[in-house]
């Protein structure tokens, strides 16, 4: 990391302002090259201009010089503020890298920062997770994990097996002397903790992922129950084709939403019937049975004025193929058909899609089904790496445990802890593979 780098660090678009950002210890020196202004001090933004090499003005810029280490990266960093001229912005740029610096590649400004130790390597891909936040609840993971809740939790882990392990290896150093400093009761007792909570987080890494990238609901039912009719509702504009023939949907139809926070997808099915038309809308069911395995949440569309509460019990158990039900939401569709409402079980939402009627009681309802679901938590897991960290390091664990009961030898049982201890050490950096750090930080845009 002798080099210093350059690249834009806003997006790359015509805008009232653009961000050119350098890290290294060469940073201000450069900066300095085709700075006419005042003297720069630390952290603070100066108004000057950005010349040419052969002194003609490029741009009225602003200076800020953060000197190493207390900057993002670690390092000298300077911050080039010019006006979001494309031409203004790669002139920079090109200067810049004539000077000495050479083009940033993908998220070398963050890799900077934790080879630096300013960041943990879960928090570096919270950075990441953050510019791609697309609803509240994404930002409030992201950033939850970006002030290091998620690392604290994962760093108690590790640090218990440390010093269990340092116990372990003071008795093998002490075999001869048949001595016990690691007492055997407490440390079952400290992996069975640890094995419950790993198991925690491995459960909410379904939630996690829903989080990150988008809740999949899928709407599903039987043909002309009103599925699209109710997505177009819900979205507040036509975007599903609506017809009063049966089978109109032959393909899944997802659209997004943004609901109390949260990022939905929803999905429009095909209508779900024993006998399919033809060869189309069997197709189309088919593709209905794959997003219901994928979706988080399923609406349960019948038609009420044609359908009884027990008939769509019935028909949901045949077509979904799963008893007890997956978490879903039942939906009588249609009301406005009927001169009274029927004596429904209160986990029924009635609605009119077509009138619009019922809408805000289900939204609720769906917003009190995902934070049942555990998406409003503070501390989720939502990267495969991580899950993947965890699983092998819940492995050894148990085989830990395994040894413990059955009276197996100190050594073996400290070769599973060192196990559990390196697959923890990797989710934050303490111990990783050069290999994983290129896949993460490849991830990342240029300038950051």
């Amino acid at each position: 990391m002798g080099d210093t780098i350059v690249a834009v660090a806003t997006a790359w678009a015509p805008a009232a302002i653009g961000v050119v950002r350098l890290s290294g210890p060469d940073a201000l020196q450069l900066a300095q090259r085709y700075w006419s202004g005042p003297k720069p001090r630390p952290r603070t933004a100066h108004l000057g201009t950005f010349v040419e090499p052969d002194g003609q003005p490029l741009d009225q810029v602003l200076l800020t010089w953060f000197p190493a280490p207390h900057s993002y990266t670690g390092e000298e960093v300077v911050e080039l503020s010019c006006h979001g001229s494309l031409y203004v912005l790669r002139r920079v740029v090109e200067l810049l890298i004539a000077a000495g610096a050479r083009i940033a590649k993908p998220g070398e400004f963050t890799l900077r920062a934790y080879l630096n130790r300013k960041l943990s390597l879960d928090q570096a891909e919270a950075v990441a997770d953050l510019i791609q936040a697309q609803s509240e609840a994404a930002h409030r993971l992201a950033m939850s994990q970006l002030k290091g809740a998620y690392f604290e939790k994962v760093r108690t882990f590790r640090q218990k097996l440390v010093e269990f392990l340092a116990l372990l290896e003071l008795e093998l150093d002490f075999s001869e002397e048949d001595v016990e400093f690691a007492s055997r009761a407490e440390l079952k007792r400290l992996l069975q903790e640890l094995v419950a909570e790993i198991e925690r987080l491995l459960r909410s890494y379904r939630a996690g992922q829903a989080v990150r990238q988008g809740i999949p609901i899928a709407i599903v039912g039987r043909p002309n129950a009103g599925k699209s009719t109710l997505l177009n509702a819900l979205l507040a504009e036509e975007r599903a084709i609506v017809s009063d023939i049966p089978g109109t949907t032959r393909d899944t139809v997802e659209e997004r939403l943004f609901l109390g926070g949260y990022e939905l997808r929803l999905m429009d099915t095909a209508g779900l019937r024993e006998n399919p038309a033809d060869v189309i809308e069997a197709e189309g069911i088919r593709r209905t049975r794959e997003k219901i395995a994928q979706a988080f949440l399923i609406l349960y569309v019948f038609d009420a004025a044609a359908e009884t509460w027990e008939e769509a019990q019935a028909h949901a158990r045949t077509l979904l193929g799963a008893d007890p039900l997956p978490s879903l939401l039942w939906v009588a569709n249609k009301i406005d058909r009927l001169a009274a409402l029927p004596d429904w079980p209160d986990d029924v939402i009635p609605i009119s899609a077509r009138q619009k009627q019922g809408l805000e009681k289900l939204q609720q309802a769906m917003l009190n089904q995902l934070e049942q679901a555990g998406l409003g938590q503070e501390v989720l897991l939502s990267h495969a790496r991580h899950y993947e960290s965890f699983v092998r390091a819940r492995a050894a664990l148990e085989g830990a445990l395994a040894l413990l009961e059955s009276g197996g030898g100190t050594e073996l049982v400290a070769e599973e802890l060192r196990t559990a201890q390196h697959a923890i050490g990797e989710i934050t950096g303490t111990i990783t593979p050069d290999e994983i750090l290129g896949e993460i930080f490849s991830r990342f845009c240029i300038g950051k």
